[in-house]
């Protein structure tokens, strides 16, 4: 429990990618990445209408987030992701800093903010990060980046988790409330905001009070403190590093896969294992410069066969120093292919 009186969520929530969500009803796997900006700024309405309720600070009970503080975390939800759109479309494989939510609306004072002002930069946020989804192309939906738990995302399943979130939390301060609270109040704004029905991509709609309450016998309680209005960490995003799926039904997404172990190590000692393996490399080139006797060749096919080895293993050297350093893609590929060049090219003459 943190200081807050919260129990935080310390499951891993990428099976939404899988499945539909029992709670808000999103099929989050069914979105694509055209749907993402659109499903973005429907999500923004809601906040500044439930952010005018009279008790917006209040908690339904102490281990529960009031709805200003669900709508701060919002707020910084639309920073973070946008943070780690960044990083997946400048970097390669790009680690995401870890992001403790709990944690975060501790030292934010969640409950002690102006309604007004998170309102107001919960949109500007949610605007901004539409149109970073915007400029996104079909190309870039591949681009992948790792959590602090070792799952994989890309940029497309990235947006349906963030997309999940949204919903997700549209859901905690309207139908999930008035099941907490044994009522209906809010359904009606949580429907309008989420859109007419879970079945509908377009709309990115939790399921409406009705629909919820014809399918499943009324409005849910979460009991386990694991989703919904049962913790602050109500949504996919909170705690990172535990791995839990919600039950023996669910299946790992392929697309927010865990790493192998060594993978894994790689990435997170990025820095550390390319510039062990560039210093290595080096010292093989200067030992190839050093012990490789002149070749008996005459004119360029000598200079290749005396030069090549110590010139290949540089160029992995420079491999290894690019990945390590997170540089463009580009430039670690062409280091990669001239490295290739370099060696065919000594294959070539040394058998001449």
């Amino acid at each position: 429990m943190s200081e807050n009186g919260i129990t935080g969520d310390d499951k891993d929530w990428t099976w939404v990618l899988d499945r539909r969500c029992p709670e808000c009803g999103l099929d989050a796997g069914a979105i694509t990445l055209a749907d993402v900006p659109g499903a973005i700024r429907a999500q923004i309405p809601l906040w500044p209408e439930v952010l005018h309720r009279p008790d917006v600070r209040e908690r339904p009970d102490p281990g529960t987030w009031s709805t200003l503080e669900y709508a701060a975390h919002v707020r910084d939800v639309f920073e973070v992701f946008a943070g780690r759109l960044d990083l997946m479309l400048t970097e390669d494989d790009p680690l995401f800093p870890n992001w403790d939510q709990d944690a975060t609306a501790v030292a934010g004072r969640y409950g002690e903010l102006e309604p007004h002002d998170v309102s107001l930069e919960l949109q500007r946020r949610g605007a901004s990060l539409a149109s970073d989804f915007d400029a996104v192309t079909p190309e870039q939906a591949t681009r992948s980046g790792l959590r602090s738990n070792g799952s994989v995302f890309t940029v497309l399943t990235l947006a349906q988790y963030l997309i999940h979130d949204l919903v997700h939390h549209a859901w905690d301060v309207t139908q999930g409330r008035a099941g907490h609270e044994g009522g209906d109040a809010g359904a009606g704004v949580g429907a309008r905001a989420a859109g007419p029905s879970a079945q509908s991509v377009a709309g990115l709609a939790a399921v409406s009070a009705t629909e919820n309450d014809a399918a499943d016998g009324g409005p849910r309680v979460v009991e386990d403190g694991s989703v919904g209005e049962g913790s602050a960490g109500a949504g996919p995003e909170t705690g990172e590093e535990a791995v839990a799926a919600p039950d023996a039904a669910s299946t790992p997404s392929e697309t927010a896969r865990e790493l192998p172990p060594i993978q894994r190590f790689a990435h997170e000692h990025r820095l550390a294992v390319g510039l062990t393996l560039g210093v290595i490399a080096l010292a093989l080139s200067v030992l190839f410069a050093v012990a490789t006797p002149d070749s008996d060749a005459a004119g360029f096919s000598g200079f290749v066969t005396r030069w090549a080895s110590s010139l290949c293993w540089l160029l992995v050297s420079g491999v290894a120093v690019s990945w390590a350093l997170r540089a463009k893609r580009t430039t670690t590929n062409g280091l990669a292919w001239l490295g290739i060049a370099c060696y065919a090219c000594y294959l070539f003459f040394r058998a001449g």
